[in-house]
């Protein structure tokens, strides 16, 4: 089903680069990526990537390095500026590596750049920064 320039649909695309991450399915990841030189990539702990070659082989080391991983997203806030796309979400982040389990949280700016072409939503960048800052009950507070 073809994406359209709207907020619902935006955070639809946020929440399907999401799960697919979850399932850590490089290939299916890889294709809701712009293959362009804006895309651009934070991971926590990393330093910045730039370039669509760069960042999604980040995103190949880290699918082959984890075990599972699942999100818990909230607070998450869209809006569209011209054709981008611009999502903030705290995630709780519950993942393996190897035999290690592991538990954090952080907060993300997602931008994306909808195609017209392919009736769809492109993610061209992920910042993603840790925090131990969760969201009121409201998802109002990301940061104080």
């Amino acid at each position: 089903m073809p994406d359209s320039p709207t907020v619902p649909s935006l955070l639809a695309a946020n929440e399907r680069f999401y799960r697919t991450f979850e399932r850590l399915d490089y290939p299916a990841l890889a294709a809701l990526w712009e293959q362009s030189d804006r895309v651009f990539c934070v991971h926590p702990g990393w330093p910045p990537l730039a370039g669509a070659r760069a960042v999604m082989e980040s995103w190949q080391t880290i699918i082959e390095n984890t075990a599972g991983i699942r999100f818990s997203l909230s607070g998450a806030r869209a809006r569209i500026v011209g054709q981008v796309g611009i999502v903030t979400v705290f995630e709780s982040i519950h993942n393996a590596v190897g035999d290690e389990r592991q538990q954090s949280g952080a907060v993300s700016t997602n931008l994306f750049a909808f195609d017209p072409r392919q009736q769809r939503w492109l993610i061209f960048h992920h910042h993603a920064s840790h925090t131990r800052i969760p969201p009121d009950e409201d998802g109002e507070t990301l940061l104080v």
